[in-house]
């Protein structure tokens, strides 16, 4: 196995979704240094922290976590752009997988009874070919066993991209724009969602006011990175 991963790599060569870095055998999506270095966020049940603090308008949130800090002006601002833009999405899975060992261990996951991750609009999917919050999403499930559901909640309308819009345009943009689409299998549950990344909290405030409104849940929050 281990000849033809070094095979592998020398006919069709990977490189470091960070630094451009050509990556070794063995190393997966990002080299030794660049994962030692990510700017890995702190993770204390018991002090609020700053997702936790811009979600506070949702009196239903459990909780919340980002596993690293995003900066764009960091090279690991390129972790989101190969996930979203470049067919990358595997490296939302795999990060996902590391951060919910850490946060495992710290009881971020007892209690939750489902994972949802945040949906795409129906074009948006089709021109991407993929929800990278999916693929977020499995790496969870994958280290807690946690189930997914991809189907209980749809976005009604491909709102414009947040990149770029100011607080205020980023909350009109996201107001409305979700729906449930199964009651029943939120309904009672502790749900854990699932973004990329928060920056003001919109996308998320909006979809967590659509479940409340629709079924008795309690919400928990996950996002691979954080802006806040």
């Amino acid at each position: 196995m281990k000849l033809f991963s070094s095979l592998a790599d020398v006919l069709l060569p990977r490189y470091c979704k960070v630094c451009s870095r050509r990556l070794s055998t063995g190393e997966q999506h990002l080299c030794a240094p660049c994962r030692l270095s990510l700017p890995v966020l702190p993770y204390d049940s018991s002090i609020m922290n700053p997702v936790e603090q811009v979600l506070l308008a949702e009196p239903r949130l459990v909780r919340a976590a980002s596993y690293f800090r995003y900066d764009k002006e960091s090279g690991y601002s390129r972790i989101l752009y190969h996930m979203k833009y470049y067919g990358h999405p595997a490296i939302g899975s795999d990060l996902a997988f590391q951060a919910a060992l850490e946060l495992k261990a710290k009881g971020f996951f007892d209690g939750i009874d489902l994972i949802v991750p945040v949906p795409l609009s129906k074009r948006k999917q089709r021109m991407r070919g993929y929800n990278q919050c999916d693929f977020i999403a499995r790496g969870l499930s994958l280290a807690t066993g946690i189930p997914i559901n991809a189907e209980a909640v749809a976005r009604k309308v491909s709102n414009r991209r947040q990149a770029g819009q100011g607080r205020y345009q980023r909350w009109t943009n996201a107001a409305g724009i979700f729906c449930v689409s199964d009651c029943a299998a939120v309904g009672g549950r502790h749900i854990l969602l699932v973004d990329d990344v928060v920056t003001t909290g919109a996308t998320l405030l909006s979809l967590m006011d659509t479940l409340t409104r629709a079924a008795d849940v309690s919400i928990s929050v996950f996002t691979l990175a954080s802006a806040v």
